[in-house]
């Protein structure tokens, strides 16, 4: 179990940019399973696993850097999922803000509606630049934590529960992959030109927060749209997330890195892009 958050706390450094919450737990050694996905007519049951030597890859970079990390890919043509320490838990983060984005789409379909120009500048402050100020007032607007938990419950979410602070609560790779997805696929619940702009905001984040599941990825061959999280828990040691899509030329598929228990946000980063690119390199080998 996590420990008691210091909601006080936690609110001032919200604004600085800056989260303590629980710990993180660690694997030694990661399980793997089947990843569920988005629950939609069009998306596939996942059957596979990963394949052994993509396996061995990713266990013995698990085995070099000893730090917690856990991977889900759904392969958008195959219907094929798997996750790789699918145990693993961590900070959503502002990863949270991809959810809170659906939640003013799927708010804005049911209503009929275009998105204001006031809604779409918070969301593109909120997810292009990531943005918290930005986001507390998108999350305020879209009704907080009930609204966005209708979101996860949409999603089929069942491990990440919508909290007062946003990007407070814990996550897996699995419900991620569940969110990637719905951006990276549409959902029948947000208007197709609506999903348009979602993609749109995820392909075009600025450059110095281009990092994360791009990594391994050739530009000539992969159009990526991501959103990265970082935080520290009680023991300030940093929790960071990328999750997004990779669409490549005959390769097409939703991706999530998670990390935990580096001592700086640069080494978070470092691991996470490692394991992506182990990923990417397997995914998109046959489309150089």
């Amino acid at each position: 179990m996590r420990t008691t958050f210091f909601k006080s706390l936690l609110a001032s450094l919200l604004a600085a940019g800056t989260l303590v919450s629980a710990v993180a737990g660690c694997t030694p050694v990661p399980d793997q399973g089947e990843a569920a996905v988005p629950q939609q007519a069009a998306t596939p049951s996942p059957t596979a696993r990963p394949e052994t030597q993509l396996l061995t890859e990713l266990d013995r970079y698990n085995a070099e850097t000893s730090i917690d990390f856990s991977v889900a890919l759904y392969e958008h043509d195959t219907g094929q999922a798997w996750t790789y320490n699918p145990s693993g838990r961590y900070l959503e983060a502002s990863l949270v803000k991809v959810p809170i984005l659906l939640t003013l789409l799927r708010q804005a379909t049911e209503e009929g509606r275009e998105l204001s120009a006031g809604e779409r500048a918070l969301a593109e402050e909120m997810i292009r630049r990531s943005d918290n100020t930005a986001t507390d007032q998108l999350y305020a607007l879209v009704g907080g934590a009930p609204e966005l938990q209708a979101t996860y419950d949409r999603l089929g979410i069942s491990e990440t529960v919508a909290t007062e602070i946003w990007g407070t609560n814990e996550t897996t790779a699995e419900d991620q992959l569940r969110i990637a997805t719905a951006v990276a696929r549409g959902v029948d619940w947000i208007d197709p030109q609506l999903h348009e702009y979602a993609v749109t905001l995820l392909e075009s984040v600025v450059p110095e927060q281009s990092w994360g599941i791009s990594a391994g990825t050739l530009s000539s061959v992969a159009e990526v749209g991501l959103k990265n999280g970082w935080l520290q828990d009680d023991l300030l040691s940093w929790n960071v997330g990328s999750s997004g899509f990779v669409l490549g030329d005959g390769a097409e598929y939703s991706l999530v890195v998670l990390t935990a228990g580096t001592e700086t946000l640069e080494d978070g980063i470092a691991v996470l892009e490692g394991a992506a690119s182990i990923v990417n390199r397997w995914e998109l080998r046959d489309s150089a």
